[in-house]
């Protein structure tokens, strides 16, 4: 049922109460305001039984399927002690939070980083994103990567300028493995958030699921920009 819907119906039940006693129409204006408050809350929360994961320290919530989980503190440094490429950055990464799905050897994590600064001006985001997207297209035509065994290809990059997120999308190819890498820089009042995802190509479903969960991020007040 969608919000229009519920705004329809609302209207026709207070409507129809005036037809009621006063006592009959004080129940059920009590009944329809319950109503009406659980709906608003069933179309908000996302679809499929996703379950929220706030982080307190970076002042998001995200929301991903049951069947994904948090990571110990554990993986977060072995991911940097396998110095998991990411593609801006290099191998250099200081993962803060992270979340991993068990796929049978296949790829599914999504990993967090932060990079405090100041709130960034529209002008300055755009050239940003271009002097991102530039390095990333020399990288893919030179065929170098974030290491010498690192090959990057650029798939496709989009900025959700309501957002405030640039999604990339590059093929990393390392030795006789290739990796889809997701990352969305959003920008914040308190610097840049980045979320890395890590799926195999052919994995359409864990690609969805993380571009979702980004995309509908939820982010707290003193973050939001």
């Amino acid at each position: 049922m969608t919000m229009l819907a519920i705004d329809l119906w609302a209207g026709y039940v207070v409507n129809s109460l005036w037809l009621l006693p006063f006592p009959e129409a004080e129940v059920s204006m009590r009944l329809l305001i319950g109503f009406v408050a659980l709906m608003v809350v069933l179309v908000a929360v996302p679809a499929k039984a996703s379950l929220p994961y706030y982080n307190q320290d970076l002042g998001y919530t995200i929301w991903l399927p049951k069947n994904w989980s948090e990571v110990s503190g554990s993986y977060l440094r072995w991911a940097e002690s396998s110095r998991k490429p990411v593609p801006i950055q290099g191998d250099a990464s200081n993962w803060t939070a992270g979340y991993h799905c068990p796929a049978n050897g296949r790829a599914r994590s999504l990993l967090v980083e932060v990079k405090h600064g100041r709130r960034m001006l529209a002008t300055d985001i755009s050239n940003f994103n271009r002097f991102i997207v530039k390095t990333l297209s020399r990288q893919s035509s030179r065929g170098a990567g974030a290491s010498d065994q690192t090959r990057i290809a650029l798939k496709d990059a989009t900025y959700f300028k309501e957002k405030k997120i640039l999604r990339l999308s590059t093929e990393m190819n390392s030795g006789d493995r290739t990796i889809l890498s997701l990352t969305y820089i959003v920008y914040t009042r308190i610097g840049m958030l980045t979320f890395v995802g890590y799926v195999d190509p052919g994995d359409s479903q864990a690609r969805q699921v993380i571009d979702k969960a980004v995309l509908s991020l939820y982010l707290d007040d003193n973050v939001r920009y």
